[in-house]
């Protein structure tokens, strides 16, 4: 829905106007400034500059004006926008927070700064498979121990996505996205994926509830490539670079090292022989690999 509010509607950011866009659509809102042109972002700057938020954004049913603001400005994802976030944040605690929710880092001067590739790609179904995608590699490939956290059997890597379609910082070893195919706890598996790991290890201890139940049938290793985000396709499975398509209205995006992590992509999981929604990719500098799961 990017721009289809521009004009009255984001040029004077009222109560009334910014109300009207939280009501329209909750969850994505803030998106409808994206690319507004500097002068669009000075004025919104400005107001929230005389009246910021007293904490951050939040999902509740009224509204936070004040809060709503920012989030329209981190929406913008300009230069500009990104120059007045790094001012505004630093007087600003619950601005601040807010970027980091957003993915962008707030360094001690300067500009902020994205934790993501501004340009995003749509994973998508291919007659030749573009070799940077390589889907359901042996899993003892990328963890030393491949078992779920409470399930017996081991996780499937439904996508690996090499180094040269990360972000610089973060390249080396590729990136992998798990999930579990077990059929009796590929549920639970799935909603505690709040997985990070580095080194081929996971952070948390395994607490083994289930002695793992294979699938049926193995999914067939679908053949992917990249398009362009913008272009209209029926067969994506995912995408790579941009921001999260969150589905709740507060996103949670981690942070490692005192800044936000770099997001890599997110994968449909019920296309890959998994229950339905989203792996969503986080890297670190630092060598440290997560992921959220989303559930539709």
């Amino acid at each position: 829905m990017s721009g289809r509010y521009r004009g009255a509607v984001l040029e004077d950011f009222t109560d009334a106007a910014v109300a009207r866009l939280v009501a329209a659509d909750r969850a994505g809102f803030w998106r409808t400034s994206e690319h507004a042109p500097d002068e669009l972002v000075d004025r919104l700057a400005d107001r929230v500059a005389g009246s910021p938020p007293v904490e951050p954004w939040r999902h509740r049913p009224r509204a936070d004006l004040d809060a709503a603001r920012v989030e329209l400005l981190l929406g913008a994802d300009t230069d500009r926008s990104l120059a007045r976030l790094g001012q505004l944040a630093r007087s600003s605690g619950a601005v601040r927070q807010m970027c980091g929710a957003r993915g962008v880092w707030v360094p001690a001067d300067g500009p902020a700064r994205r934790r993501y590739l501004p340009q995003a790609r749509t994973i998508v179904t291919a007659r030749t498979a573009d070799p940077r995608l390589e889907t359901f590699v042996d899993p003892g490939a990328v963890f030393g121990d491949p078992r779920g956290l409470g399930c017996a059997l081991p996780l499937s890597v439904p996508l690996l996505v090499s180094d040269a379609l990360l972000p610089a910082a973060v390249r080396g070893g590729g990136h992998a996205f798990v999930m579990s195919l077990c059929s009796e706890c590929d549920a639970d598996e799935d909603v505690r994926a709040g997985y990070g790991w580095a080194s081929g290890m996971f952070d948390e201890e395994r607490v083994e509830s289930c002695p793992g139940y294979p699938p049926d049938g193995c999914p067939e290793p679908p053949r992917l490539r990249l398009a362009p985000a913008d272009e209209r396709r029926w067969d994506d499975v995912g995408r790579l670079g941009g921001r999260p398509t969150w589905s709740q209205a507060s996103p949670q995006w981690p942070d490692c090292c005192g800044r936000p992590m770099w997001f890599v992509g997110q994968l449909q999981t019920g296309e890959f022989g998994g229950v339905g929604g989203a792996i969503v990719g986080f890297r670190c500098e630092c060598g440290h690999a997560a992921q959220s799961r989303q559930l539709t």
